[in-house]
């Protein structure tokens, strides 16, 4: 197929589902929207049967060495179990997997992991003097055990030449879009994340902490219903009236639980919501500052520069020139 990308999936014994699925759903609801990312998977015997951490039995995995990727396709290293790994699972019987993995990488095949994947390529000594990241808990043995390696503690992902590295589990979805991006462009990546229910992609830069996940640790489903409408609908007023209404409160029994369950306010969360919005957009370098005021509900480029400043104490062109 003309055009066509691969993406062959490493599934490793004591894998994580939601490491190795995240991903894959990316790229397969990509397709879905006109994308050609040809997705496989291996394992590194074809004789042997791998048990994910979960419990479910991958069955058949074409061996590794059954697969010739080429300059721009991707490799994928889900994560396994982080205690595995303490144990020694990545000690014995690796070599020849290191060993292809390396070979890939002086092809130019994009090289890729999710959460403690990381410690595949740090075991393959592909990432010494590289940075990357990993899941939080797993920073400081990842640190004290291959200190030749910059461990960023606080990212979502991090792309480092044609190495990526993602922090914990669902990151490793958000690191897919941003090669669907890559790729494809943001519309598609919008109509994916919206077909898979994330709201809007989060960017590597930001702290594994954020508007979409910071502020929604309670259960109350009508806080989450008004939270979920503010996210996805940043061009509109979203007036407290409006919002009560949708839920079927009073506007000060809506307020009132708003605080309660979030811990700031409906017009903070609003402000919040439009600049994080404003922070995805800003990434793109064909978008000016007014285009971006424009999309993210704020009534012109000077309200965007003043709530940016407040916020985050510099001008959005000056965060814009340095991304």
């Amino acid at each position: 197929m003309k055009n066509e990308i691969h993406v062959v999936f490493a599934v490793l014994p004591n894998v994580h589902l939601i490491d190795l699925s995240g991903p894959v759903q990316v790229f397969y609801e990509a397709n879905q929207f006109g994308a050609h990312f040809n997705i496989q998977y291996c394992g590194l015997d074809s004789d042997v049967d791998v048990v994910s951490q979960q419990g479910l039995v991958f069955k058949a995995l074409q061996s590794f060495d059954n697969f010739d990727l080429n300059e721009g396709d991707y490799l994928f290293i889900a994560g396994i179990d982080f205690h595995s790994i303490q144990d020694g699972q990545l000690k014995v019987g690796y070599n020849k997997f290191f060993e292809w993995i390396q070979d890939n990488y002086k092809k130019g095949v994009n090289i890729c992991s999710v959460c403690s994947g990381t410690f595949v390529l740090a075991a393959s000594q592909m990432l010494n003097n590289r940075t990357c990241t990993t899941h939080w808990k797993c920073t400081d043995y990842l640190k004290k055990n291959y200190p030749n390696i910059k461990v960023i503690n606080d990212q979502l992902y991090v792309k480092d030449g044609n190495m990526y590295t993602s922090a914990g589990m669902t990151s490793g979805i958000d690191m897919a879009l941003f090669i669907v991006e890559e790729h494809y462009g943001p519309v598609m990546t919008s109509k994916v994340a919206r077909e898979m229910v994330v709201f809007l992609r989060r960017t590597g830069g930001q702290s594994q902490g954020s508007i979409y996940l910071d502020f929604r640790t309670h259960i109350h489903p009508s806080i989450h219903t008004v939270q979920d409408y503010i996210l996805q609908h940043p061009l509109e007023k979203n007036s407290i009236e409006n919002l009560a209404e949708m839920v079927n409160m009073s506007d000060r029994n809506l307020t009132r639980l708003f605080r309660k369950h979030t811990g700031i306010s409906i017009n903070d969360y609003k402000t919040r919501s439009r600049l994080a919005h404003a922070e995805t957009l800003l990434r793109h370098p064909g978008y000016t500052i007014d285009f971006i005021a424009s999309q993210c509900g704020f009534k012109d480029p000077r309200q965007l520069r003043r709530m940016w400043k407040q916020h985050y104490g510099k001008s959005p062109s000056e965060f814009k020139l340095s991304n």
